[in-house]
């Protein structure tokens, strides 16, 4: 073994310049290479849970799903017509929404850049959100003006306890309807990269330590399997 060991010295002291200057060449070839065309993707990702107000269009997860991704619906002729109409490509190709359990609705988008695909992906969920609270708001409102009308009938005395309990059929019925509520909003800071093409200092580390690994093969692989 010690005499192993004097070899691998003697080997490393006649070729530490030759191999410090591949190692360091390595690393500057690897911060000049070019890059290529390969262009970064990132993705980012929302989470929403769909209200509960009986308006099919915006509380199924099927037919949000269609709304979602489908250029003719409503989200996109009255809310997103010009993102639409200037993404129109990426957004039918890179947008994906699923469903999951408890009405649960995922929104996943990609794009070339950080700040391309925030922009998207709240736009779209913004859209949705302002839809989904006025539709909310309209039978929230519904509910309250119909509990008022009746509160103010006069009836007579033997027809009160129907009116008492259209009353409370109508107070739950209130308190169980809810909207679309945000989970997890896109955060630039969570955001996943796919295919992305390594920079130039991270090119060069991957040259010094391509030099290194090959430096230490060198030097010891001889030694070990000589005879």
């Amino acid at each position: 073994m010690g005499h192993k060991i004097q070899i691998l010295k003697e080997r490393l002291n006649k070729y530490f310049l030759l191999l410090l200057v591949m190692t360091i060449l390595l690393g500057v070839i690897g911060w000049l290479i070019p890059v290529g065309k390969a262009k970064s993707n990132y993705t980012l990702d929302t989470v929403l849970t769909l209200g509960n107000y009986d308006y099919p269009e915006l509380n199924d997860p099927k037919r949000v799903i269609n709304m979602l991704t489908n250029p003719n619906i409503l989200i996109y002729e009255l809310h997103l017509k010009d993102l639409w109409e200037e993404r129109f490509e990426e957004i039918y190709t890179n947008l994906h929404v699923t469903a999951g359990p408890d009405n649960l609705i995922t929104l996943s988008y990609s794009d070339h850049s950080e700040e391309s695909t925030a922009k998207v992906l709240n736009e779209i969920t913004t859209a949705f959100l302002e839809i989904d609270q006025d539709r909310f708001q309209e039978k929230q409102k519904f509910f309250q003006e119909s509990i008022e009308e009746i509160k103010g009938v006069q009836i007579a005395s033997e027809a009160k306890g129907d009116q008492l309990r259209l009353l409370f059929e109508l107070k739950t019925a209130l308190n169980d309807i809810k909207p679309a509520t945000l989970l997890k909003p896109a955060d630039i800071n969570t955001i996943d990269t796919e295919n992305r093409a390594f920079n130039s200092k991270e090119r060069a580390v991957l040259g010094i330590l391509l030099g290194v690994t090959l430096s230490f093969l060198w030097i010891v692989f001889p030694t070990i399997f000589r005879e």
